[in-house]
């Protein structure tokens, strides 16, 4: 490959990085601010797994899988 298409490949790959990075902290925002607002309304969330019985997280786990499919 010549050294122009290096140069043309590598810009294509910062721009898709660059925009990962931004819509990873686009992300991030929007998820941080729906916690604010859920503690904000009262809301208790959830318990960490860790903090769960094995059987409750092998339950959580099945209900999250069946979810998805």
């Amino acid at each position: 490959m010549t050294a122009e298409r290096w140069r043309r490949l590598l810009r294509i790959m910062d721009e898709a990085y660059a925009d990962y990075l931004s819509g990873m902290a686009a992300l991030q925002k929007r998820v941080v601010d729906d916690v604010k607002r859920k503690l904000g309304d009262g809301e208790v969330l959830d318990r960490p797994c860790l903090e769960r019985s094995p059987q409750e997280r092998l339950g959580s786990a099945a209900r999250d899988r069946r979810a998805w499919s």
